[in-house]
């Protein structure tokens, strides 16, 4: 054996003399493969981790460019059978957190189980909208009238298109005497051959001026806008009011109204119905599309969206989840009135979302 060979030899001997056992060299494995498990297990942990804050961080958007016309609902199932735990919409004395739906446990009976003295509402096919009764004289100045209606009360929004020579104005006709908050200077004016008076308000940017007077028995009617025109062209204006049918435009069309009641609210985002004999404002059936609210407890089917219902002594209220509108749709009957839930079921799935609409 040569000097080489014989140096590979003892250099093979000796490490042979320092490698380990093979049960520690085994124990050696396992213990590295935990380390390197644990290592993998701390980083997908980790990772999703961070996925959900990145996840819980991002704002709901609503988006309101391109929705669907009619959205809600143009034809339904039939209503799956009611479940006793119900989800009520938050009013304004509710103190559940914003966006959610709390659940109440409430009786099956119907709404008017236990009152006496409620008008059962009926519907009928169709709804006839209210007309704001005047026009003023077309001109380049001036966009067509867009009629609302609050609280009984009835309104033609004029808006400006050319700014220099005009302005915005806005003609509101109710039954009583228009009421005011703010301090101003009054000054009186003949109206279309009526008293009137004319409430100057000093504000920035521009002074407002509202001028009112009676046109008739149980007519008020009251012209706002700004110092771009002077009182006598404000008074002048009024004088050439002109009649007019002007519908109010509603945020839904209706395949059934209820009867007999009076329309008392047409805006961008509710439809409310009250008494004839109730005061303006005191509501009774309403239509009103919200900005969306969580249904914690979803009992039914209107069309193809989730519902929930509500019931108490004093109203019935039904919750319908427009998920493509990111909306919530609260039907709500109550202050002396009351409806079948068949019939208020039957009413929801004949509830048609214009684009006009605006959640509130």
């Amino acid at each position: 054996m040569d000097d080489l060979n014989r140096m590979i030899a003892e250099s093979m001997h000796d490490a042979a003399g320092d490698a380990p056992s093979d049960a520690g060299l085994l124990s050696t494995v396992h213990e590295r493969s935990r380390r390197y498990r644990r290592r993998r297990l701390v980083t997908v942990t980790a990772t999703a981790a961070a996925v959900a804050v990145t996840v819980a961080g991002i704002p709901f958007l609503t988006r309101f460019a391109g929705r669907p016309e009619p959205a809600v609902p143009p034809a339904a199932s039939a209503p799956a059978p009611p479940v006793t735990p119900s989800s009520p919409v938050p009013g304004p004395s509710s103190a559940s957190p914003a966006g959610s739906t709390p659940s109440r446990r409430t009786s099956s009976a119907p709404a008017a189980g236990k009152s006496t003295g409620l008008t059962t509402v009926n519907l009928i096919s169709g709804w006839t909208a209210p007309v704001f009764p005047y026009t003023l004289p077309a001109t380049d100045g001036m966009s067509a009238p867009v009629a609302s209606m609050s609280d009984g009360a009835v309104t033609a929004f004029f808006e400006a298109t050319e700014l220099r020579d005009h302005a915005d104005v806005t003609i509101t006709v109710t039954t009583t005497r228009p009421a005011f908050t703010t301090s101003a200077k009054e000054t009186p004016f003949e109206v279309r051959g009526h008293a009137g008076t004319l409430r100057t308000v000093d504000v920035s940017p521009a002074k407002q001026l509202t001028l009112h007077w009676k046109e008739s028995p149980g007519r008020w009617i009251q012209l706002a806008t700004d110092d771009t025109y002077t009182p006598e062209q404000v008074v002048a204006l009024a004088d050439s009011l002109t009649g007019a049918s002007i519908p109010v435009q509603p945020p839904f069309d209706l395949d059934l109204s209820p009867h007999g009641l009076v329309a008392d609210t047409v805006t961008a985002s509710r439809m409310v119905f009250r008494s004839p004999s109730a005061a303006p404002g005191a509501g009774g059936f309403s239509t009103v599309l919200r900005k969306r609210q969580r249904l914690i407890a979803a009992d039914r089917k209107v069309g193809r969206y989730d519902a929930a219902l509500n019931r108490t002594e004093d109203e019935v209220t039904l919750s319908i989840d427009v998920t493509d509108w990111d909306a919530t749709l609260q039907i709500t009957v109550g202050n002396g009135l009351t409806v079948s839930i068949t019939d208020l079921i039957r009413y929801a799935e004949g509830v048609h979302i214009l684009n006009r609409s605006n959640p509130e």
